[in-house]
């Protein structure tokens, strides 16, 4: 019963929703609106807001959201005895990145793909709203940009190409397709995602400058795209003639690596591919990776030779990791040492020296790093720590130490201070990316067509922060970005 100063009439408890749970990226700001059952919306003034987790996700007394970190956090709003809540889970910015030669693809916490950089061929996807590169004349982005809505799990970017694997293990690729290099068995180039020929799951992909591979559950290797020198590593010259620069070998459908290796983990660069295998030994096969085989080798830097099958190279050690630059070569011994052989240009050797060597030699005086990648003309070490180093090319400030130059020849510290979780570049590149152990992403170096992502046209020597993605629309709030 209801008693209510001797009125019949019981007192009205206010019934609203505030709108569903919501996934949040780090920064982004959800301003929560709530409605009664008849649709009309209370002042969110008139509700008192809590966060379980503010550390989280904080809420203030308008009922705006703000994603602080990583994690789970309840919202709680009540008014008249009422109350309702909602769950918000804050997600990095991004969890996977890597770099083109002229553009930047990642994959959000929602798992979601957005690349920036140019997009003469269509390699940033399907996105709308760009802008045209002045030294080129062609679209180009210099923030992120949705490529495709296709929900894919990994991604990896090549010279004006990009593929990516679906939950399925299915590989897609899109841009630009005159040498094969989206696999699909033409080559027309598509800015929307093509199903990459043979059927095979991957649990891997690579791309170099106009070639991928990947591998297989079964921990087979398979590559295709130009095969100018050997990088499809199939034993022979592919059959297949496209024509770019020239008529060269290419397969425009995946080709298997020849050999009886099972394959943990591939690099690839502009005219080389190596990769480890799962008991740790490193092989390479293309253009000036230590043998020449007598087979098609068309190239006026032909410093060693093709090899169209893989060979073995290293040192006798077994390795954790490789990564390949444009004309270096290095590997990670499982004592967290890297050593490399090729050309040393600019000191991509970090040695403190321009000696080059034809064999495996220390790299970085010695140092140890949890993990390392290559770029085309440098490198890069990840400490356990998060604190980044690199050394090498420093024409555009890929080295990111706050100052341009011609070459860094030992590691460098980073600027900035910042943590971060893992690094991105390739053979192709002269910029890098990181993500933080925060979950934010940053990128240094060459940035003429906005493949920095932070909204310019400029090369940068200090890492620079990735802008926020666009935030989706959600009922029964309005998001923005911090």
């Amino acid at each position: 019963m209801f008693a209510c100063g001797g009125s019949g009439t019981a007192p009205q408890t206010l019934s609203f929703t505030i709108g569903r749970d919501s996934t949040l990226l780090l920064d982004e700001v959800d301003s929560l609106a709530a409605f009664k059952e008849n649709g009309v919306r209370v002042p969110a003034a008139s509700l008192t807001w809590r966060s379980s987790a503010p550390a989280v996700a904080s809420v203030d007394a308008n009922g705006r959201v703000t994603a602080l970190s990583k994690g789970l956090a309840t919202i709680y709003a009540s008014s008249s005895g009422a109350a309702e809540h909602i769950s918000i889970t804050v997600v990095p910015q991004f969890y996977v990145i890597s770099t083109g030669e002229t553009h930047t693809c990642g994959i959000t916490g929602r798992s979601q793909i957005y690349c920036w950089g140019l997009s003469q061929d269509g390699e940033l996807g399907s996105a709308t709203a760009m802008q045209q590169c002045p030294e080129l004349g062609v679209p180009c982005s210099t923030k992120p940009v949705l490529a495709t809505h296709m929900s894919l799990s990994s991604v990896v970017t090549g010279a004006r190409f990009t593929c990516a694997l679906d939950a399925s293990s299915a590989a897609y690729c899109w841009g630009a397709n005159f040498y094969g290099q989206l696999g699909n068995g033409g080559t027309s180039q598509n800015s929307t995602p093509q199903l990459v020929s043979g059927g095979h799951q991957f649990s891997q992909l690579v791309a170099g400058r106009f070639h991928a591979c990947g591998i297989t559950v079964t921990q087979d290797a398979y590559c295709w795209g130009w095969d100018h020198a050997g990088q499809l590593g199939a034993g022979d010259v592919s059959s297949e003639r496209c024509t770019f620069f020239s008529s060269d070998p290419c397969s425009t459908t995946p080709r298997l690596v020849t050999g009886a290796q099972k394959w943990a983990l591939l690099s690839a660069t502009d005219r080389a591919t190596c990769g480890l295998t799962t008991s740790g030994v490193a092989y390479c096969w293309g253009l000036d990776v230590g043998g020449n085989d007598g087979l098609y080798c068309q190239s006026s830097d032909d410093l060693i030779g093709c090899a169209h099958a893989p060979i073995q190279v290293g040192s006798d050690h077994l390795f954790r990791n490789i990564s390949i630059g444009n004309v270096h070569r290095c590997e990670q011994t499982a004592d967290e040492k890297i050593e490399c052989w090729g050309a040393n240009y600019f000191g991509a050797y970090g040695s403190g020296t321009l000696t080059q060597s034809d064999t495996a030699v220390q790299a970085a005086g010695g140092a140890a790093y949890l993990s390392f990648v290559a770029s085309r003309l440098g490198t890069c070490g990840l400490e356990n720590s998060g604190r980044v180093q690199c050394w090498g090319n420093d024409v555009y400030g890929q080295v990111g130490n706050g100052v341009m130059k011609d070459a860094q020849l030992a590691p460098d510290d980073v600027s900035g201070g910042y943590t971060f979780e893992s690094l991105a570049t390739g053979g192709g590149s002269d910029h890098v990316c990181g993500i933080t152990r925060e979950g934010r992403a940053l990128c240094w170096g060459w940035g003429d067509f906005g493949q920095l992502g932070n909204g310019a046209l400029l090369n940068s020597s200090t890492p620079q922060f990735v802008q926020l993605v666009p935030a989706p629309p959600l009922a029964g709030s309005v998001i923005a970005a911090r």
